[in-house]
């Protein structure tokens, strides 16, 4: 039996190039872009590559125009979740719109994928203080897994004194995010124990990212574009080197691989939202 201690590896699906289209004003920014076919493929086989499976919190919006890329994730043993249809932070919604959110990407992703998601993460872990709400309304929908809680200085009103190991909320378990994405590029993954989470994007994998502007673009576009650019591709190759690396050391799986034990090892590790938004 293999006892190097796990890491539970996530991917957030989303198309690069509609969310950086629609910040920059774009009217035709949800487009689908074949970057995200290029950059999803390479990705795969890497994770084949490492003997890695992953749960992928699919964008519906992207879904919608890749089903067959979606299709292909759940054949080589991938787990798909939700991550929202139209990227929108939860603190800008109302719970009425959540719910509305949620039911079209489930239905987008179970009609691509075959399979009901049953773990959820916000865009841009967009749970918070404000919105304690949104558990409840994540329960209500189906799911049983939440991954939106991470403990970044860029999250605003961030919930406080959330612990590195899954804890549950009532009838919903949360498996906070310890690291990945961007940070790796950064500083070398640290202090990863036993079902750890970390997370990534496929355009942070393969060849370099360039931006598919239209032609109408103005001079301001193309530089708030370029810098974007710029920032995404600096320390690139460190992620995939560092993935690497961390592959020798842990296994990487998906978060249903590991749902029996997490529910046998934290079964009885409970916590609640306090008034001002702290776990106790």
């Amino acid at each position: 039996m293999d006892g190097r201690p796990r890491l539970l590896l996530s991917i957030d699906f989303e198309d690069w190039h509609q969310l950086v289209h629609r910040r920059l004003g774009f009217s035709e920014w949800d487009r689908p872009h074949a970057a995200l076919d290029r950059q999803t493929a390479y990705l795969l086989d890497l994770l084949d590559e490492l003997g890695a499976r992953a749960t992928f919190f699919l964008l519906g919006m992207s879904v919608a125009r890749h089903r067959e890329l979606v299709g292909e994730i759940v054949r080589r043993g991938h787990e798909p979740a939700c991550h929202g249809y139209a990227h929108a932070r939860v603190y800008d919604q109302t719970p009425d719109e959540l719910r509305a959110d949620l039911e079209r990407a489930v239905e987008a992703i179970a009609d691509a994928s075959g399979e009901r998601p049953v773990a959820y993460r916000a865009p841009a872990f967009s749970i918070n203080r404000r919105t304690p709400w949104a558990y409840d309304v994540l329960v209500e929908a189906g799911f049983r897994y939440d991954s939106s809680q991470y403990d970044s200085p860029r999250v605003p009103d961030r919930i406080g004194d959330i612990p590195p190991e899954p804890y549950r909320l009532g009838e919903l378990w949360e498996l906070p995010v310890t690291g990945g994405g961007s940070y790796w590029r950064v500083l070398p993954p640290r202090n990863l124990r036993d079902l750890a989470v970390v997370y990534f994007h496929p355009y942070e994998f393969g060849p370099r990212l360039q931006a598919e502007l239209p032609h109408g673009a103005s001079r301001k576009q193309r530089l708030a574009a370029a810098k974007v650019v710029a920032w995404r591709n600096a320390g690139r190759s460190l992620v995939e080197r560092r993935l690497r690396h961390v592959a020798r050391t842990h296994r990487l799986v998906s978060y249903h691989q590991a749902y029996g034990d997490i529910d046998r090892l934290y079964g009885t590790r409970s916590r609640s939202l306090s008034e001002e938004g702290v776990l106790v």
